[in-house]
């Protein structure tokens, strides 16, 4: 190896690359730290006190555990548009069973339970999101549809059933255990506030510590080359989409606590943010990029951004379009903070390998960032 290019790498020039190389996290990082002053000088009697930033926190908990799956999904390069479906299908079934009101089931014919039974509504919340994430990961990796068009299907079952059986009605009896996860508090703190903390730290701890997370990372990279040395693609492609509709139903479950009622009509505003939170937090679309922490960059970005345009004396109808202008310009941003990524690390591994500088424009697909 060149000791002049080792030499050459540390020392500013060092710092430099290792900002480089980490650009898809300091990006969003500090477009929130700017979001952040520029909102608490515009605003600073009301966007700065301890109650509206634990507001804001609150806001963005139960799009936090949608995230969390959907991280997972564009990890892979895959998309899930039946995230907002599914959640709301979780909260309508816990409802339905918790109220005793019957459930009609294909095949199996009509489910009633005694009312007042919560833990059976949530069990069957979760079982019937787990459900839908696997047949979103059978159609994607067995048949090969792909997961855009697979996940819309899934979507318009998901909003069909939830319509069928709350009769296109709120149901405003909900699980107890519903209620105290989505509005109860722990001390001064959200109880929701907590579980979405611990839901991104388990995400976080499976991708980085597991040899499940590493193949999410490498099947996103390179799936081709993810088979040829002898990694399950297919399989991890399934679980990925099984725990991702897992998290989704449990949002929802919480979801309903959160608002006091169950609404088969609530929820699909859900899905673009969960989406464009996770790809503020620099998480790449054609996976192989990003991390729960990303995502969670992502989530107070988005929050912080929604709050702070509320705290503004500005036209209630400007706002989505400023919104819009926002989401355009940082996921632009995170764009070309991904070149200079995949750039720097191409860079890297030249100087360290000692490989033609040609060499490294023929890299196609970018090293995974953990």
């Amino acid at each position: 190896m060149n000791i002049a290019k080792v030499t050459q790498s540390k020392g500013p020039g060092g710092l430099r690359d290792l900002a480089e190389r980490n650009a898809t996290f300091l990006g969003p990082l500090v477009a929130l730290l700017v979001l952040v002053v520029l909102f608490g000088s515009l605003a600073p009697d009301t966007f700065l006190n301890s109650s509206n930033l634990t507001n804001v926190l609150s806001q963005v908990s139960v799009l936090a555990i949608m995230a969390a799956g959907m991280t997972l999904v564009l990890l892979l390069g895959h998309i899930d548009l039946s995230v907002a479906a599914v959640g709301v299908l979780a909260g309508v079934v816990s409802a339905v069973v918790y109220s005793g009101l019957p459930l009609t089931l294909p095949v199996v014919g009509v489910l009633e339970a005694d009312p007042g039974r919560q833990w059976l509504g949530i069990l069957a919340a979760m079982l019937i999101s787990v459900l839908f994430g696997l047949l979103s990961g059978l159609l994607t990796a067995r048949l090969g549809i792909p997961s855009f068009i697979a996940t819309l299907g899934v979507l318009e079952m998901a909003q069909g059933l939830a319509f069928y059986w709350s009769g296109g009605k709120n149901i405003y009896d909900v699980p107890p255990v519903s209620k105290r996860l989505g509005d109860s508090f722990l001390g001064p703190v959200p109880v929701i506030v907590i579980v979405a903390v611990v839901t991104l730290l388990l995400g976080h701890i499976l991708l980085t510590w597991t040899r499940f997370g590493r193949y999410v990372y490498m099947c996103g990279a390179n799936p081709r080359a993810a088979e040829l040395s002898g990694i399950p693609v297919r399989r991890v492609t399934v679980t990925v989409f099984v725990i991702a509709g897992g998290l989704f139903g449990f949002a929802g479950v919480i979801a309903v606590g959160r608002l006091g009622s169950a609404q088969a009509a609530g929820g699909g505003d859900l899905l673009l943010p969960a989406i464009a939170a996770v790809v503020l937090g620099g998480t790449s679309l054609f996976g192989g990029i990003g991390s729960m922490k990303h995502t969670a960059v992502g989530l107070l970005l988005y929050g912080v951004l929604n709050n702070g345009l509320d705290q503004l004396d500005i036209s209630i109808y400007l706002k989505p379009f400023a919104r819009g202008v926002f989401l355009i310009v940082a996921i632009a941003f995170n764009i070309a903070a991904l070149r200079v990524a995949s750039r720097a690390r191409a860079r890297t591994v030249v100087e360290d390998g000692d490989v033609p500088d040609d060499a490294a424009s023929k890299t196609s697909q970018p090293v995974p960032v953990a």
